[in-house]
């Protein structure tokens, strides 16, 4: 057993950030270390990437616990991976995980275990009473109904709106809407919200984005907003345009979480790579460095019913960025330079430290 004290950079505080000034973790098999920290650094209970897709048996589409842990994310919540006809079995495996792990259950009985779907199973074939009884006995690990809009048609994403809005009721839990691609206009799917559900991709351009044809805001998403729907960045490797996103900060509206909805085939691999990476892209977009990692540690965990995201004796995970000037492109072509890139540098987990750059897990 030794003693590993951190001096230097910023830890994490109620506050937001705060200089460091020593910072002292036990891990074991492990000698005394004194680690010198530059003034980018900064030191944070863990990363929680509040919509990813988490591999458990029969999701290949899933990326794995140790990626996840690798990248500094101790927490995650799976945005609906699993409908009900696998949902409890993977909830079972994810109990086991060394991450904590929460998760949503998707309207579709096969969620997206196949995918992409070229046949989803339609409205009218989903069992809505199944979904109730899996959520009803499911435990606090299940958050809410996840549906993905823009797969078939208009009237299959009515449909899957009022299914939702009828099985988060009767549950009394949340839904989570996957806006991308769907021809419906953000009015009429915003009609469906109540205060707190999750609205995951809105910063996306393709169809069922939030601006008008004169490339403003709509009026309609801006009093969505104002009624207390939540806003998931749910980056992916098609949901994220930064023409959307400067728009809507120029109007005042900031994701309430920064996330990656990463799967097998974006895990690091551009323009996802992982959660420090879409969190410094954040950064460079014009969030401050408070507001981006208060999503992460403070909004994040709190939406997925933990309530007490703080250090550990046990857990500590050290971010360090790169002053080299880095390139982050959005999924349709536009790329944004900056000059902050955080990145992994030390991870103690359970009081285990992994070697010095935690860069080489695979």
């Amino acid at each position: 057993m030794g003693v590993w004290n951190f001096k230097g950079g910023s830890i994490w505080s109620e506050k937001g950030f705060i200089p460091n000034k020593s910072t002292r973790i036990s891990v074991t098999q492990e000698d005394d270390r004194d680690i010198h920290l530059s003034e980018s650094s900064v030191i944070v209970p863990g990363l929680v990437d509040f919509h990813c897709h988490l591999w458990a048996p029969g999701a290949e589409i899933g990326v794995t616990d140790k990626q996840y842990l690798s990248s500094g994310v101790t927490t995650v919540g799976d945005a609906g991976t699993f409908g009900y006809d696998g949902w409890e079995e993977a909830n079972r495996y994810w109990a086991n995980s060394p991450l904590t792990v929460r998760s949503w259950l998707s309207a579709l009985p096969e969620g997206l275990t196949n995918h992409p779907n070229p046949n989803p199973t339609k409205p009218e074939n989903i069992s809505l009473d199944r979904i109730v009884e899996v959520a009803s006995l499911a435990d606090d690990r299940l958050l809410g109904i996840k549906i993905r809009l823009g797969q078939v048609d208009i009237t299959t994403d009515r449909s899957l709106l009022r299914l939702a809005r009828e099985a988060a009721d009767r549950t009394d839990l949340r839904m989570m809407v996957h806006l991308t691609e769907t021809k419906l206009d953000i009015e009429e799917v915003t009609q469906y919200f109540n205060k707190g559900d999750i609205l995951t991709h809105p910063f996306q351009g393709r169809d069922g984005n939030v601006l008008n044809t004169g490339g403003k805001v709509k009026k309609e998403f801006i009093a969505a907003v104002e009624r207390g729907i939540v806003l998931d960045i749910g980056h992916g490797r098609k949901h994220f345009n930064w023409n959307v996103f400067y728009k809507c900060l120029a109007e005042g509206i900031k994701p309430d979480t920064i996330s990656t909805d990463l799967t097998s085939a974006s895990w690091r691999k551009y323009p996802v790579y992982n959660m420090s990476y879409i969190i410094s892209k954040m950064i460079v977009g014009g969030l401050s460095r408070d507001e981006a990692f208060r999503t992460v540690l403070v909004t994040a965990p709190k939406l997925l019913g933990i309530d007490d995201f703080t250090f550990t004796p046990n857990n500590l995970v050290v971010l360090d960025s790169t002053s080299t000037e880095t390139a982050f492109p959005d999924v349709d072509g536009e790329t944004v330079l900056g000059n902050i890139h955080y990145q992994p540098k030390h991870l103690i987990f359970n009081g285990i430290p992994d070697i010095e750059s935690v860069s080489s897990w695979k």
